[in-house]
């Protein structure tokens, strides 16, 4: 049996795990797509792929997508009220992954210019957290 292969392996930056990210919109009727490159927390208890301040919704409009406003849990279980839509995570750090990435939910909603990696695009991978190095990895199950 191989061992876990590691995807990325990071110190906290001031307290926290944060990786770049890439997530990119598609429109599926005209393969115009969007990209967002990001400084994101890692944050296990956001159920969603991705959460991304609000204001930068209006950079899908020119490829044609509009997202759909729902109900979405926060971090912490609190039920709020976003714009959502699909993409594609294609980068965490320096691991791309094949194309067209994972299939995510791309959250929108609030101010917070540093973006939120959830569960739903971190599932299938392990990450560990270590609190006393200030460090996680993110390997390979």
């Amino acid at each position: 049996m191989s061992s876990p292969r590691t995807i990325l392996q990071k110190d906290y930056s001031e307290g926290r795990a944060i990786a770049d990210v890439k997530i990119a919109v598609i429109n599926p009727d005209n393969f115009r797509q969007i990209t967002f490159e990001k400084k994101a927390k890692i944050d296990t208890g956001f159920d969603a792929g991705f959460h991304i301040q609000e204001s930068e919704m209006s950079q899908l409009a020119p490829i044609g997508v509009r997202p759909a406003v729902g109900p979405i849990t926060l971090a912490g279980n609190i039920p709020a009220t976003a714009y959502h839509c699909f993409g594609y995570l294609q980068k965490i750090g320096d691991y791309e992954l094949p194309p067209p990435g994972i299939e995510i939910t791309l959250v929108f909603q609030g101010t917070r210019p540093q973006g939120l990696l959830g569960l739903e695009a971190i599932s299938n991978w392990v990450v560990t957290f270590d609190g006393p190095a200030q460090s996680f990895k993110i390997t390979c199950k």
